[in-house]
């Protein structure tokens, strides 16, 4: 999937077009008030109202920058910047690069309104923020074409954290380190740890207590120090990951895992000398669910059975449902579906579903998407087609119905009363049962469809 400069521009255009920015849109809507005119008065509050935000749309664009859209006038909230959303969903924070320096903007959602902003020294890259967005990782650029999870060489990492108020810390690292996540308590960051540091081929996940800027290994699901030499290397592909707001816990989802093996059977095989307490399947194992917890500084793996991680990476999607009692994954390439209870952190159960069609390959896939409707059926997209299961129970009818373009993306306020479908250059909102077409807001550039951000209560989940 590709964007040009042009559509980029045309879009940020369409936006500017007869306003000075975002501050104008908010403030005053481009209005000249009249105290002796009670008739344009009226005129102007309608206005107005017709443009206060509704659900707003996270959509990636060219080079992971994301914008953000109102869906109910497509406006553009936001301009498009690198930029992450907090956990919580109430914060984007944006980057952009003035004069060397790093000037940072928070924005509360789904408003888009600026909230804090400052300029920290050098170039810099934010990677993630804490779960209520009011504390900032950023990390320095490592030139062209690097990504979290695609790194460059690099010998030292600087790691900055920042506020509203400006940098709270600045850390000069070995290695190379890439921000992943604030522990609950802000006083530590979640960092992945690439490996060797000049040539990366495999990583862990380290923390940093950032009072001493020590760098240092998780804690086991006991709660016990990974011995030396213990801690788990990954390799992976098609990173997807889900925050888990009731249990904070971070799970991400992994495919394609040569000759890695867990942390458990590493400690196993070290308390074994002759390898006995090695599992004889570990290397075997294609795909899993990495599990963070942000509280007590763990983590563990959820192996998936097979086939999934046999086929593409991008056919892989990961889902938590509306009450946070099981987590799936879905593999459209080879039509598995894998329930997860994120509690006893094992495989429910593994079957098959009637995948979207056109999806399957063993070399490729078209990206998958998931989310969940009102009634908690889980819906899976991919190619031009989404198919339902009814993931909570039951044997009722379950949607199936195709979609005009690629499906870029599935999302939708936490209570399913609406979803959203990204496509090529627009996002739609759909009916969930039968896929009708309620309305289309046009966002040109579009690679996905990110989140959905609703006003009102619903946002206060």
């Amino acid at each position: 999937m590709t964007t040009t400069r042009r559509d980029v521009l045309r879009m940020t255009g369409a936006l500017l077009a007869g306003s000075a920015g975002i501050g104008a849109v908010t403030a005053s809507g481009g209005c000249e008030f009249r105290a002796d005119d009670r008739a344009d008065d009226r005129a102007d509050e309608d206005a107005r109202r017709r443009l206060a935000p509704a659900d707003a749309l996270v959509v990636e664009l060219a080079d992971g920058r994301l914008a953000v859209v109102d869906a109910a006038t497509g406006r553009v909230l936001v301009q498009p910047a690198p930029a992450v959303v907090s956990g919580d969903g109430r914060r984007l924070v944006r980057v952009e690069r003035p004069d060397g320096g790093t000037r940072l903007t928070s924005h509360q959602l789904p408003d888009g309104a600026a909230v804090s902003a400052g300029t920290l020294t050098g170039a810099l890259t934010v990677r993630t923020t804490s779960a209520d967005g009011g504390l900032v990782a950023l990390a320095d650029d490592a030139g062209p074409g690097h990504t979290p999870y695609r790194p460059g060489p690099r010998e030292r990492t600087t790691i900055v954290v920042a506020d509203g108020a400006g940098q709270r810390r600045r850390l000069e690292l070995p290695g190379n380190l890439e921000p992943e996540a604030f522990d609950t308590s802000n006083q530590a960051l979640f960092v992945l740890d690439y490996l060797p540091p000049t040539a990366p081929d495999r990583y862990r996940v380290r923390v940093v207590d950032l009072a001493s800027g020590r760098v240092e290994p998780l804690l086991t699901r006991v709660k016990a120090v990974v011995p030396a030499g213990a801690e788990e290397e990954m390799r992976g592909e098609g990173r997807q990951a889900v925050y888990d707001r009731q249990r904070n816990r971070l799970f991400t989802l992994y495919t394609h895992q040569p000759d890695h093996v867990h942390t458990r059977d590493r400690i196993a095989a070290t308390a074994d000398p002759n390898g006995a307490g090695a599992r004889d399947d570990a290397p075997h194992v294609h795909a899993f669910v990495h599990t963070l917890d942000l509280t007590e500084r763990w983590a563990f793996c959820v192996d998936l059975p097979a086939p999934f991680g046999e086929r593409a990476a991008t056919g892989h999607t990961i889902a938590l449902n509306r009450d946070g009692s099981r987590l799936y994954v879905a593999d459209t390439g080879t039509g598995a579906l894998a329930t997860i209870d994120p509690d006893g952190l094992t495989v429910l159960e593994s079957i098959r579903f009637d995948a979207p069609v056109d999806t399957a390959s063993s070399t490729s896939a078209a990206p998958a998407a998931a989310a969940f409707d009102g009634a908690g059926t889980l819906l899976v997209g991919a190619g031009r087609e989404v198919v339902g299961m009814a993931a909570t129970g039951g044997d009722g009818a379950v949607p199936r119905w195709s979609t005009p373009a690629e499906v870029r993306g599935l999302a939708g306020p936490p209570d399913g009363s609406r979803l959203y479908v990204g496509q090529p250059d627009a996002v739609l909102r759909v009916d969930p049962g039968s896929g009708t077409v309620r309305q289309r807001i046009d966002v040109p550039g579009l690679v996905a469809l990110r989140q959905v951000v609703p006003a009102g209560p619903e946002n206060g989940r």
